[in-house]
């Protein structure tokens, strides 16, 4: 079966009977322009394994699989898994009823023979845990190209001491470089959201800048729990005023100063020697 060209996802949701809903942070994608740049971003050469994070109507998957990719989409709404094995599952498109922010991307890969091309139109309500994951998999991940809120973008490509700097910009670009790929105004989404998004691409680090590992992730959520307080206070709460010195002095951080204020480098000299303090 060939894949269909465009069809405007209002359309679908006519054929279909359907309305979208809010329970699963629907909002389709109508602009054409946004699909295509999308799958380009995404770099797909025949054959590629693409996995599609909440695939929704099929609008980007289309364009996944004219591209070339070897797709398979993740979709929890049984209506809209209906509507993908209806339009698309003649095309060699795999459907699965999954969470994208707790599904085994390492697993899949393996199954799938080699690393993953993942892309999708991330639910703005679970964002943030999807970028978690996807970080967690980092290995088993050659790109991944999303649609994120555009105040997420932003944090993703904050630099230290800046308001929007924080634990996600930290744990994001400790294994990815961030490129933004696309700005796109609500009018590119039915229903329109009320805020503004972009697509991003996550390149993962050849040698990453930190390694995430549990002190890592206790020392980066203690600093930016406590934004405002100095490191010294910060990391006393995790583990104690005295190891909390002992750690500063170690890695030669001034104690008064607060967390926002480290590049990833400097977490990752602090959470060795937190480790070892």
């Amino acid at each position: 079966m060939e894949v269909p060209d465009f069809v405007d996802p209002r359309r679908l949701l006519a054929r279909y009977g359907l309305r979208p809903k809010r329970g699963y942070s629907q909002n389709f994608l109508v602009s054409r322009h946004a699909v295509e740049a999308i799958a380009d971003a995404a770099g797909i050469s025949e054959g590629a394994r693409v996995l599609e994070l909440g695939a929704g109507l099929g609008t980007l998957t289309a364009g996944l699989l004219r591209a070339g990719g070897d797709v398979t989409a993740l979709e929890p709404d049984p209506d809209m898994r209906h509507v993908l094995e209806q339009e698309l599952g003649g095309c060699g498109l795999r459907v699965l009823d999954a969470d994208a922010a707790r599904f085994d991307y390492s697993a899949h890969a393996r199954d799938r023979g080699g690393e993953l091309t993942v892309v999708g139109n991330l639910p703005y309500a679970v964002t943030g845990a999807i970028l978690r994951t996807i970080t967690q998999h980092r290995s088993a991940i050659e790109r991944a190209v999303v649609m994120v809120q555009r105040e997420v973008r932003d944090r993703l490509v904050a630099s230290p001491g800046s308001r929007d700097y924080g634990a996600l910009t930290v744990f994001t670009t400790a294994g990815f470089d961030v490129e933004t790929v696309l700005q796109l105004n609500p009018g590119a989404f039915h229903p329109p959201p009320k805020v503004r998004s972009s697509v991003v691409a996550l390149h993962p680090r050849r040698v990453p800048r930190a390694e995430e590992t549990e002190s890592f992730r206790g020392v980066v959520r203690a600093a930016f729990q406590a934004r405002r307080k100095t490191l010294r206070n910060a990391l006393a709460q995790l583990g104690g005023a005295e190891r909390a010195e002992r750690a500063l002095q170690a890695c030669g951080i001034d104690p008064a100063a607060r967390g926002e204020t480290l590049a990833v480098e400097q977490f990752d000299v602090l959470a060795r020697a937190w480790a070892s303090a």
